[in-house]
């Protein structure tokens, strides 16, 4: 008589086999569903000049010989901007890749270098694999992770690594290897310094002084040389406090509801909700977070708050600050299936825009994006325009925001819509896509086809490429607006 017992031994390696995987898989998803259709679209031209282009021209100019570049697509110096020194641990990668290329393998990069904290904790036996699955899916496939990645390229998507870095060395009290990701983290943005602060109020309350002294005068010395000397020895600085006082001309009421209004709350909801079930978890069980973990989110909730920044690289670090308060949980107590399970349904239904997008730009890239199709006869005049301008390296270029990425090596290169020389210029070249195709953020589709109308009717205007997809001429161009 045969049993019809299960092979429990079978079910076993089974379930042996799904917990390798897991990681794997999360991992292989992200670079599917998320790096794949970013790059795919980079290689189409499909991105403007903010940010990609900013950065780009950024790494393109960085050296010693310059280490402020003046970037003629932003009509500002690089560390006059943002001061994110971070670049140069990037900079390398322009020794073997091309400036847009190096920014975004350094940006998926450094995002995917946020594990290997975590499975360090896994590999020493310190937290449970389904906490570090748990924990990677947040990282990698929340919401506001995946908005970054696909908004390219910005050191504050970058700063998820030092994140990570910081909070497990807080929860380890690795003092020093804290102090470096600060420095790693206050590189990626000068906001992150504001989070030092409350940091050493962290380790002050944990009983740390020596070190909450330390990382207080390392936090208010970088502040001070941000906000205070530096404008005084570089010039100016672009002022981005001016978007935290969005709204307070007509009152503070006004102000107040613009930060409130449904549409902000709710954006901030679907970036949180997808920790909902670990949130339950903790509560039903009786888990303690690290409250004092908690006082560095003040500073980044308070800026996106103001800011109404709940969107792209804003909200990068968001989850991983969030997370780190749930490290002391995730390392003493392995989650159950249903937190895993709901968590990462939630990652799939709060991204299913994206999910959507990311599978048209790889199954029907003809059709999606449609403005800027994988169509060979508009990539070929592309080439063709960005081959003859990289010949043509002198005189002052004004160019489609989607093709500043691409000539980021040109010097003078100014984005069409923006911004320009304060005395005006008169531009020798110009090198448009014609709508609906390219990027045409800042001006309307209507007042480009004008702008090409007037600019072919010159009777000085050279024209060089006059094809269903690119306009390009040589000549002397003075309207622009």
């Amino acid at each position: 008589m045969t049993s019809s017992t299960p092979d429990a031994p079978s079910h076993g390696r089974l379930r042996l086999w799904l917990g390798h995987l897991a990681l794997p898989l999360v991992v292989l998803a992200w670079g599917l569903f998320v790096v794949a259709p970013t790059w795919a679209q980079a290689a189409r031209a499909c991105f403007p000049n903010f940010d990609l282009g900013i950065y780009t021209q950024a790494f393109a100019r960085l050296s010693f010989a310059d280490p402020n570049p003046w970037l003629s697509g932003r009509q500002i110096f690089i560390f006059n901007d943002h001061f994110d020194p971070i670049l140069w641990l990037v900079q390398p990668l322009t020794e073997v890749l091309p400036a847009m290329w190096a920014g975004l393998v350094a940006e998926s990069l450094l995002v995917l270098l946020s594990l290997v904290p975590l499975g360090w904790l896994h590999a020493r036996g310190l937290m449970s694999r389904e906490s570090t699955v748990l924990a990677a899916g947040l990282l990698l496939m929340s919401v506001g992770a995946v908005d970054a990645l696909r908004f390219p390229i910005h050191p504050t998507t970058w700063s998820v690594l030092p994140w990570v870095l910081a909070g497990v060395a807080f929860h380890f009290r690795r003092n020093g290897l804290l102090l470096v990701a600060l420095v790693l983290l206050f590189s990626c943005k000068e906001e992150f310094a504001f989070v030092g602060i409350m940091l050493a109020v962290a380790l002050w309350l944990r009983g740390d002084r020596r070190h909450a002294v330390a990382t207080l005068v390392l936090s208010v010395a970088w502040v001070a040389w941000v906000y205070g000397v530096r404008p005084r020895l570089w010039g100016h600085t672009q002022d981005h406090v001016e978007r935290l006082e969005r709204g307070l001309e007509e009152g503070w009421l006004h102000y107040l509801w613009l930060r409130v209004h449904p549409s902000q709350l709710a954006r901030v909801g679907t970036l949180m909700v997808a920790l909902v079930p670990l949130l339950f978890w903790t509560w039903r069980e009786r888990l303690k977070p690290d409250w004092t973990w908690m006082l560095v989110l003040l500073p980044l909730l308070g800026i996106r708050f103001l800011g109404m920044a709940w969107r792209f690289h804003y909200v990068a670090p968001l989850m991983a600050a969030a997370l780190m308060s749930f490290l002391p949980v995730l390392r003493a107590r392995r989650p159950p299936a249903w937190v895993l399970v709901s968590t990462f349904v939630l990652l799939i239904t709060t991204n299913e825009n994206n999910l959507r997008a990311a599978w048209r730009t790889l199954v029907t890239p003809l059709e999606f994006p449609a403005r800027c199709p994988d169509d060979p006869a508009r990539l070929a005049s592309i080439s063709r325009g960005v081959e003859l301008l990289t010949r043509e390296q002198q005189r002052p270029a004004l160019l489609g925001g989607n093709f500043v990425p691409l000539l980021a090596h040109r010097d003078e290169i100014f984005a069409l819509g923006g911004p320009y020389p304060p005395e005006g210029r008169a531009f020798e070249w110009v090198l448009v896509e014609k709508p609906p195709r390219g990027e045409i953020w800042l001006l309307s589709a209507e007042r480009i086809q004008e702008l090409i109308s007037l600019w072919r009717q010159d009777a000085n205007t050279q024209v060089l490429i006059d094809d269903p997809h690119v306009f390009m001429a040589k000549g002397r161009f003075t309207q622009y607006q």
